[in-house]
């Protein structure tokens, strides 16, 4: 990456001491500093990187049992849902990155007049951010860039009943009555386990039929249990947090986390905070770039702005523990820099803001 940086840097250097004397075809200044309702321009953005984490969440909705009741007599110190509630449990959390327009990298170009038969074309995505620039005699026929379609996860459907459970449980007994079949239900179910186990039932010998057998008694043993004690039905949602880092705030919390609340965006709510740690590797600080406020302050003939972005270490933290790390590409805490136009065709990475192509006419 540094040769390219290097070469770059280097036939960019040529083209400005060949514009020294070259008559203003563009002036590009800092967003911020444009006067309303100026004409004959465009405005256009390099990209900034915007973190997507995603939350993978266990929900598991509790629901109590009219026959909790008599859960104790029938099955001891056994743990019995008591009270309509959710709980949540964190399972993991992934992390990406998605590139948005940067409002401090927020730029509009004004156009003079191009002696000679110049030309100038701006190529910009509908977001904002700029592909490609050309002016002169090098500019050429653009390509398209294709969206990107995010895939969203699938969410289990919560188990019903099983035919048998539910022509017992819709008798009409009385509650005592259906505790003690329930009982007598999960004895027999255990019973069967125990012989299956034991060798006393023939296809057991086979190891196939022996696990398809003693996965339905545990299915069924489970679903009458579930009468005394109460349903616990679970399903694994995701939930998405986006974090912009930047260069003041190395550390942000972004949300916070609760067993019985869930994932709450933000600082409020209760539960461990939900934090997002990124560090700098300075893979650009032998960069001598201008400063924002040089940047933002003055206006730049027959020159565009770019980007050498920078390598990060990215943590996501729950309370002190690392729930994930990853080394990327974080835009905004690289360098911005200058590229000089004269009969040349700029092609941008719209991911990062760098210059990937330089073709000279």
């Amino acid at each position: 990456m540094n040769k390219i940086v290097t070469k770059i840097a280097l036939a960019l250097l040529v083209m400005t001491c060949m514009m020294g004397q070259a008559e203003a075809q563009i002036v590009t200044t800092f967003a911020r500093n444009v006067t309303p309702g100026q004409q004959n321009g465009l405005y256009y953005s390099l990209p900034q990187t915007m973190l997507k984490l995603d939350f993978v969440i266990e929900e598991t909705k509790l629901e109590k049992s009219p026959l909790a009741d008599y859960a104790q007599n029938y099955m001891g110190n056994a743990d019995v849902v008591e009270y309509e509630t959710t709980e949540y449990k964190l399972l993991d959390v992934k992390m990406s990155t998605v590139a948005s327009p940067d409002p401090s990298a927020l730029f509009f170009v004004t156009f003079g007049s191009a002696r000679g038969g110049a030309k100038a074309l701006f190529d910009v995505m509908p977001n904002g951010i700029i592909r490609s620039v050309g002016l002169g005699n090098a500019v050429g026929e653009e390509t398209a860039v294709a969206p990107v379609k995010e895939e969203q996860p699938e969410v289990p459907v919560a188990k019903a009943y099983s035919k048998d459970v539910t022509s017992l449980i819709t008798t009409g007994k009385s509650n005592g009555q259906l505790a003690k079949e329930v009982a007598d239900k999960i004895e027999e179910i255990r019973k069967a386990k125990f012989y299956l186990i034991s060798g006393d039932v023939e296809m057991a010998s086979n190891p196939e039929t022996f696990s398809m057998m003693y996965q339905k008694l545990e299915e069924m043993e489970d679903e009458y249990t579930q009468l005394l004690l109460g349903q616990r039905k679970s399903k694994t949602v995701v939930k998405t947090v986006y974090v912009i880092p930047n260069k003041e705030t190395p550390v942000q919390t972004v949300a916070r986390f609760s067993e019985y609340e869930g994932l709450t965006v933000g600082t409020a709510g209760s539960g461990e905070t939900i934090s997002v740690q990124t560090m700098s590797l300075n893979t650009t600080e032998a960069i001598n770039a201008p400063s924002q406020s040089a940047i933002e302050s003055m206006n730049y003939e027959n020159k565009v702005f770019y980007r050498v972005p920078e390598q990060a270490l990215v943590k996501v933290l729950r309370g002190n523990k690392p729930l994930a790390e990853e080394r990327m590409t974080v835009n905004q805490l690289g360098a911005l820099l200058m590229a000089p136009l004269q009969n040349t065709k700029l092609v941008f990475d719209t991911k990062t803001g760098q210059i990937t192509n330089l073709i000279m006419q």
